[in-house]
């Protein structure tokens, strides 16, 4: 696996690599994670022409912003496209990179050749928002909401049978600095503010989540899947949260099949 690294004149950190004849398809991790979440893709498709960057405020991107926004996060996109001169591309946006993908395609469509979400919400009940603010308002107090998260996220019997996941995730979410990560989490915990106008989504599309997800609801994906007509839908078996990780292999033939 021989991904190229590079941080661009903006700040923004990204891991490539381009193949001639293949589509560009950038990655979009989820919040308080970097790029690297994203590990079993970049082994199983370094062989095409793919981009996994770290999201403002994230890894190895600029940090510092006290505000920000899903119109910031779709021009942080809209930069490093536009640095790369690349005129179309493909996304696939996990979690808070669902919406900021949903977001950046509502504006610039044009520039979306194909789009995959994976675990997104969406119109989350009065509970729901209530649940994702208590969990907001914990960390804003100085709590950890990490092994609360990785429980979410994961199977027990999987992480039981694969304590490295634990681990990677435990220390990455761990080592994120309330001051970078809150004003990112604001924002995935208000996302119900902001409605999204799916009329121009007329490209292909692929909707994914987990089968036993509570946050991203198999219910959320379908509802996406009918405002977007050219959407295709897929509920993964016995995955919650981390499916692009638990169930890599099912996820990856899925991609590779619909993108490439």
């Amino acid at each position: 696996m021989n991904l190229k690294t590079h941080t661009d004149s903006q700040g923004n950190y990204y891991e490539f690599s381009e193949v001639k004849n293949s589509p560009m398809t950038i990655f979009i991790h989820g919040v308080g994670l970097d790029n690297t979440m994203w590990y079993p893709q970049k082994e199983y498709f370094y062989n095409q022409s793919v981009l996994f960057y770290d999201l403002l405020n994230h890894g190895q991107s600029t940090r510092g912003y006290k505000e920000l926004s899903f119109e910031i996060y779709s021009n942080q996109l809209l930069n490093i496209i536009n640095e790369l001169q690349i005129d179309k591309i493909n996304i696939v946006g996990f979690s808070i990179g669902a919406l900021i993908a949903q977001h950046f395609t509502e504006k610039f469509y044009d520039k979306v050749n194909k789009l995959v979400l994976i675990a997104s919400v969406y119109q989350r009940s009065d509970k729901q928002i209530e649940t994702v603010q208590k969990r907001y308002n914990e960390a804003l107090n100085g709590a950890s909401i990490t092994i609360d998260s990785i429980k979410r996220w994961f199977s027990e019997s999987y992480l039981n049978n694969n304590p490295q996941v634990y681990d990677f995730f435990y220390n990455l979410l761990e080592k994120k600095k309330n001051e970078n990560f809150l004003p990112a989490y604001k924002v995935f915990v208000n996302s119900d503010k902001y409605s999204i106008n799916y009329n121009h989504f007329k490209m292909p599309s692929l909707i994914m989540t987990g089968e036993n997800e509570v946050g991203s609801t198999p219910h959320m994906s379908e509802r996406i899947s009918k405002e977007i007509k050219n959407s295709d839908l897929y509920i993964i078996k016995k995955a919650k949260h981390g499916a692009t990780i638990e169930q890599s292999n099912v996820v990856n033939a899925k991609l590779n099949k619909f993108l490439f």
